[in-house]
């Protein structure tokens, strides 16, 4: 027998949870494009480099050539397009776009190691009010899929960076990172300097429910740049909550950005009781080594948003001979019907739509429909 096991992270989707996830991408990309934001396509392989290279596969090429590497996350590749063939392009510049992704490693949260990605970008625009733009598109998008359950988390990577860069003690940046991710003070303050100590304490208690933390946060305005972090996470707040005011969203400024190209607000989205982020964003730079733009978007993960999911949709699969006339095939299609054809001439029509889990069945080019349904 051949070895049928995949390496860990990865799997087979098959029947009902390819076809939901087909359809719930169909559905998220017509949501982005009625509100601008136009599709393109990217590749799954590219060069690699230092933005790409974190947690991707590299594939070797022959001596002298350029490594290549599988994406393990579309949104540096949209950052590419803008800044090189689209480079000329109005602004802002609104894209949106979907694709697998192949990851290195999986995470605790995220085990897998492929899955699809569905998301949107703004390009070229400074303005706050962008990234409430996306904020609200994410949520849409996700409401359009059944998820309802939403928790939104709002963070900034400027705060960690003041506090690692003001920092003497270098060596130690990836275990202040984690302890702080643990929300472990008294193994953080070990490796601080004393001024640091108290702005280190405020960080982790500003972590929770973002009302209630809206005054502790603005003891964080140490600097021009953390005064700014904290006053757009504020507007951005306000503003989200005029449109959508009965969603919970928390702070958390401790969580450092994996992806590693993030340089201001970002956000992840959790739906209850679900393993995982159902969708992830925030602000970022391209650069095409003239030009660096600021953008923000926001990609939503396919396979978590399908285990999040309320939205049920009927499906009304009819039993059908084979050699059924065209114009009826077409008659039943637009009342809604799959259609499951059979090939024997002699045979209980009845009985193998029940066994094919069939709604109905064509008798004399009639619709019957099944007791049971």
């Amino acid at each position: 027998m051949r070895n049928i096991l995949l390496p860990p992270g990865f799997k087979d989707e098959l029947f009902e949870q390819s076809s939901t996830e087909h359809k719930y991408k169909n559905k998220i990309i017509k949501i982005f494009q009625k509100n601008g934001y136009a599709l393109i396509k990217t590749p799954l392989i590219e060069y690699a480099n230092a933005y790409n290279k974190n947690n991707s596969f590299l594939i070797k090429i022959e001596k002298n050539q350029k490594d290549l590497t599988l994406r393990n996350d579309i949104t540096m590749q949209i950052a590419r397009v803008a800044s090189s063939r689209l480079v000329n392009n109005q602004r802002p510049l609104k894209i949106c776009y979907y694709g697998e992704v192949v990851r290195k490693k999986g995470t605790m949260l995220r085990p897998e190691r492929q899955f699809l990605q569905v998301g949107a970008e703004c390009i070229g625009e400074m303005n706050y009010l962008a990234d409430v733009e996306i904020l609200n598109l994410a949520y849409e998008s996700l409401n359009s899929v059944g998820i309802k359950d939403i928790t939104i988390e709002l963070s900034s990577n400027v705060f960690l960076d003041f506090l690692l860069k003001k920092n003497k003690n270098k060596k130690s940046e990836d275990k202040i990172r984690s302890f702080l991710r643990k929300k472990d003070l008294k193994n953080t303050i070990k490796y601080l300097n004393n001024d640091l100590i108290n702005f280190a304490k405020t960080l982790l208690a500003c972590s929770g429910n973002f009302h209630e933390k809206k005054l502790l946060l603005n003891k964080l305005k140490i600097n021009k740049d953390t005064k700014i972090a904290v006053e757009e996470l504020t507007k951005i707040f306000k503003n989200f909550q005029k449109i959508n005011n009965n969603v919970e969203i928390i702070l958390d400024l401790t969580e450092s950005d994996y992806l590693n190209y993030h340089n201001g607000t970002r956000f992840t989205i959790f739906s209850k009781n679900v393993r995982g982020e159902v969708a992830r964003g925030g602000r970022y730079q391209t650069n095409n080594g003239k030009n660096i733009e600021n953008a923000t978007g926001f990609n939503c993960y396919m396979d978590t948003i399908i285990r999040a999911s309320t939205y049920k949709e009927s499906v009304k699969k009819i039993l059908i001979p084979f050699n059924t006339n065209k114009l009826i095939k077409n008659k039943i299609t637009k009342k809604g019907f799959i259609i499951e054809t059979f090939f024997e001439k002699k045979i209980n029509i009845r009985k193998l739509a029940k066994i094919r889990n069939c709604h109905s069945y064509l008798l004399k080019n009639k619709i019957i429909k099944l007791e049971s349904f």
